[in-house]
């Protein structure tokens, strides 16, 4: 790719994350996704988790309070934190607990994903009450038998009941947290995505958001994988990720791997408990990293060929659009 389609590309990650220059992004990440325990009770079928190393383990309470304290003294800068990544946050005992933690020092905006299988009314209610901002419900079918073949483990009525009581008790608090529900669109699925987006559009309030989005390789790591890997490696050979300017992916035991989609530290850029956040994002390693994919090399790094998870079309559904994809 040509200098100047490079630096349009930069541009265009700075924009999109309200920056005026991109080296302004070295300062301090402005996203995170902080894994509290990894494990998972489903196993589905775009999922990597019978890849995972050290599955079953938790974040040691001393580690999670190490990380809050360096992150309330960035709480003006950082955009979001999400209390999941590789596992169901809802097996964390004290997800609740750690909200509210980062709440008090100030974070604006903290989310995590859940398959809401475990989320019955004492859960929803501690979460509603701890200062939760947004949290998306992955549920990827709208009928029993598509549901149950594809998120293996899970009882859809129970995903179903649970999710819709979680709106009401939300909706009879307020409007917070926002809710997202979505589903990653695959071959099983994909005739049910416009029932999907009507069921779950008239639950939901017009600040939510109802989305789907097609499956990913998880960095051409996923097994089984059935999309165009070919022509995703042709679209996305020179194209700058945001990844390493925006977002720092913290595992259960303080690891930090170069992104969402390194979930066994492939490239492990430190660890927590011996550094500092701003020491691993301002390091070497992780420049060099961002100096590879800006000038349109992504493809000399194994996990960034042909990966697209960070730019993915998103189909929103906005209710007060009656449906209306935007």
């Amino acid at each position: 790719m040509k200098k100047t389609n490079l630096e349009n590309e930069l541009n265009i990650l700075s924009s999109r994350l309200n920056l005026k220059d991109i080296s302004e992004s070295l300062f301090f990440p402005k996203f995170f996704e902080i894994e509290t325990i990894r494990a998972c009770n489903a196993n589905c079928e775009m999922c990597t988790i019978n890849q995972w190393e050290n599955k079953g383990k938790k974040m040691d309470d001393n580690l999670f309070y190490k990380i809050s304290e360096e992150l309330k003294g960035y709480s003006n800068w950082i955009e979001r934190v999400c209390l999941s990544r590789n596992g169901e946050p809802l097996l964390d005992g004290k997800l609740s607990e750690k909200i509210r933690i980062l709440k008090n020092y100030g974070i604006k905006e903290i989310s995590f994903s859940t398959n809401a299988s475990l989320l019955n009314e004492k859960k929803s209610l501690s979460l509603i009450d701890s200062g939760l901002d947004d949290i998306r419900f992955s549920i990827d079918g709208f009928t029993k038998e598509t549901f149950e073949s594809i998120r293996r483990g899970l009882k859809y009525k129970e995903v179903l009941r649970n999710t819709l009581r979680f709106i009401e008790l939300r909706n009879e608090n307020g409007i917070k947290p926002k809710i997202h529900i979505r589903m990653v669109i695959q071959p099983k699925n994909a005739h049910e995505e416009s029932y999907f987006r009507d069921f779950w559009d008239s639950k939901t309030l017009c600040t939510d958001v109802v989305s789907s989005k097609p499956m990913h390789s998880w960095g051409s790591q996923l097994l089984g994988y059935k999309g165009d890997i070919k022509k995703e490696i042709e679209k996305y050979s020179s194209i700058p990720c945001i990844s390493p300017w925006s977002t720092m992916i913290i595992h259960f035991d303080g690891n930090v791997p170069l992104c969402g989609c390194d979930y066994n530290n492939k490239i492990l850029l430190g660890n927590l408990k011996e550094k500092t956040i701003k020491e691993i994002w301002q390091s070497e390693q992780f420049n060099q990293i961002r100096k590879t994919h800006e000038e349109g090399r992504r493809n000399y790094i194994p996990l960034c060929v042909g990966c697209n998870i960070w730019d993915l079309d998103i189909k929103k559904i906005y209710p007060q659009t009656a449906g209306k994809i935007i």
